[in-house]
């Protein structure tokens, strides 16, 4: 009996440390109110997000995650949609970030509206779409985003079709928009979507958001050289010049700049609380943040204390966890096996561990239990075994030298058949030489 007893405890022990010993992506223990305060930022509850994520953008692993399908209002963030769909339209040629654009009627209308974010367009002005879009971005002008928006389709609720065709195309499973602009539509009256109620509000999850981050940085990188700047001037030295300083206050040189952040957005309402996406890069390592609903509308300082719990976050992030190259192309004996690799494996890997690889159905990853976005899996490389490549090399060198066999006896044969034909032509010569020879 004890030896049955010590068996079983010796078979649990060994299941325990085989488990204890894979590698495991560290477990999220708090919230991210809680990460703040562990940095010194002693915040009241309302100011922890409705829900938060933060992804490496090549691989789409996810960091930190808290709530990250719950559906909130993008407010303003909606905007960055808007600016995609028309990156989109640029690379089919309908237009450039040179192409101007007149402000009309409507757009100087939509741009008096103090219930919405703008700026001060006036009648006879006209803006480059690289400006429309820097004034989308940082003061975040709805009749900026109007005007570009119309470049692409002037009919709003085509335009709105186009935003959730892009958001199913790119696995947002959780968005739907109503407008281009991110508030209700009954600010926009009456340039706001036909046959879409009024009363209605876009709707996302950080989970989406990171998703359309993550390809709009890789798709158009050229996003950022419009969100990096902490402060603006437009239409500098013109009598439509206008300053402007960013709401994303953890870029780097703003007021809680975070090392290497460069953009994107903020989205704030009177439904969302306020929210924001994030972009950061530190060597090779690119990561993306979602903030959304912290705090409410009614207390503003919601607007800057959103940015102390997401960097809190994010720095925690950049802490633990690399993007760089885990195996680089040549030899290596993995599991007992001798393989070769042509290209290096690059991954996000913990920072406190070495990456353990496995090989599978002839590809090597990184072996560890881990989430990614929807669309993203664990990045791979394509192997071979040592002995089957020999195996090979020896099947070559045979075949080669098959091969020239086969050349030399086919050579042969021709030789042969040359000699016979060589042959029968000298005879058939000595035999006229002897007819004619017979004439005479």
């Amino acid at each position: 009996m004890k030896k049955g007893f010590r068996k079983l405890f010796y078979l649990i022990a060994a299941v325990l440390l085989v488990f204890l010993s894979l590698p495991v992506q560290d477990v999220q223990a708090a919230r991210a109110l809680d990460i703040a305060a562990q940095r010194g930022y002693k915040l009241e509850e309302r100011y922890q997000p409705a829900g938060s994520i933060i992804t490496e953008i090549n691989t789409g692993m996810i960091l930190w995650e808290e709530d990250a399908q719950r559906v909130w209002p993008p407010a303003s963030m909606t905007k960055l949609m808007t600016v995609l769909v028309a990156y989109d339209a640029m690379a089919e040629g309908k237009f450039t970030l040179d192409t101007e654009v007149q402000v009309t009627e409507k757009y100087a209308d939509i741009a008096s509206r103090y219930a919405m974010s703008n700026n001060n367009m006036k009648m006879g002005a006209s803006y480059t779409v690289g400006e429309l879009i820097k004034l989308i971005i940082v003061p975040s002008s709805a009749a900026a985003t109007y005007m570009l928006a119309d470049m692409v389709e002037p009919d709003a609720a085509k335009f709105v079709d186009l935003m959730n065709e892009k958001a199913k195309e790119i696995g947002m499973t959780q968005t739907t928009y109503y407008n281009s602009v991110g508030v209700q539509n009954e600010l926009l009256f009456p340039y706001h979507p036909e046959g879409i109620p009024l009363d209605s509000d876009n709707a996302t999850s950080p989970q989406d958001y990171a998703i359309m981050c993550s390809y709009f940085v890789k798709t158009y990188p050229d996003i950022l050289n419009h969100t990096a700047a902490p402060e603006i001037t437009i239409k500098e030295g013109t009598p439509y010049e206008e300053k402007f300083i960013s709401h994303q206050i953890s870029l780097e040189g703003a007021k809680y700049g975070l090392e290497g952040t460069d953009g994107l957005k903020t989205g704030s309402s009177d439904t969302a609380g306020f929210n924001y996406c994030s972009t950061a890069k530190r060597g090779d390592t690119r990561l993306v943040e979602i903030v959304m609903g912290v705090s409410t509308w009614d207390d503003q300082t919601g607007e800057e204390l959103r940015h102390l719990v997401g960097n809190a976050i994010m720095e925690q992030a950049f802490e633990k966890y690399e993007y760089r190259k885990v195996l680089p192309k040549g030899t290596h004996t993995i599991g007992g096996e001798k393989i070769i690799t042509e290209e290096d494996l690059w991954d996000c890997v913990s920072k406190e561990k070495e990456p353990v690889f496995v090989l599978e159905k002839g590809q090597v990853r990184v072996e560890a239990e881990r989430k990614f976005l929807p669309g993203y899996e664990a990045p791979v490389v394509a192997f071979q075994l040592v002995s089957e490549l020999k195996k090979n090399k020896i099947k070559h060198v045979l075949l080669q030298i098959l091969k020239i066999i086969g050349m030399l006896l086919a050579f042969a044969v021709l030789l042969i058949i040359a000699r016979i034909l060589y042959v029968y032509y000298r005879k058939q010569q000595r035999r006229k030489r002897r007819r004619k020879r017979r004439r005479r």
